[in-house]
């Protein structure tokens, strides 16, 4: 049986613990009392990272149930007013056990990795309108290069060199469906010392 523990934030008691039993998620809160979760009524997963301002390592695992409703479970513990500590080790090895029950009592349950299509379509619209704010004020607002010959070459290379920025960060965002028992390893935490695109 695997367990995973952590507190959310300021406002909660203490720490809630999730437990990866043979039939179902069990969720047992800081006050004691228990839900349970058969794995037959969890609909779809979804891995991502979502880092923060104050957990740039954020990793998010997300359950939907048949009912509609969402489990949310992240790789961060409340230490302190705006101070996380990073669980990742304790995280991927439950994530990994839970992802085990689902392909076996859910087989048809989809595993999503990325953000999902919503929220996908509004950071690429927040992210191109972004470059367009940036490359309207290089070209509107006048800086100290302005008075050199080359300074719209400057411009435009400064423009270009955002676009691949931009490319990477939509494709790895870009919600896709894979199969539940092939979960890529950049859809969980990497490793200490190791880049999170190996």
């Amino acid at each position: 049986m695997t367990t995973y523990r952590r507190r959310s934030g300021a406002v909660a008691r203490g720490e809630r613990e999730w437990r990866v039993e043979e039939d179902a998620l069990v969720s047992r809160a800081a006050s004691g009392r228990e839900q349970r979760v058969p794995w037959r009524d969890v609909i779809a997963v979804r891995l991502c990272s979502e880092p923060h301002r104050n957990k740039p390592w954020r990793y998010v695992f997300e359950l939907q149930q048949r009912n509609g409703r969402k489990i949310e479970i992240d790789n961060a513990h409340f230490v302190g007013f705006g101070s996380f500590e990073e669980r990742s080790h304790e995280y991927k090895s439950f994530v990994r056990a839970a992802l085990a029950r689902v392909a076996a009592e859910s087989p048809k349950a989809k595993a999503l990795i990325g953000e999902t299509p919503k929220r996908y379509f509004f950071l690429v619209l927040a992210g191109l309108f972004g470059i367009i704010a940036v490359a309207y004020t290089l070209i509107a607002v006048r800086t100290p290069i302005d008075n050199f010959q080359f300074a719209p070459l400057v411009k435009f290379a400064v423009i270009l060199l955002m676009l691949p920025i931009f490319w990477r960060w939509i494709v790895g965002a870009m919600p896709r469906g894979v199969a539940l028992d092939a979960i890529p390893e950049r859809a969980l935490p990497p490793e200490a010392g190791q880049s999170p695109d190996t």
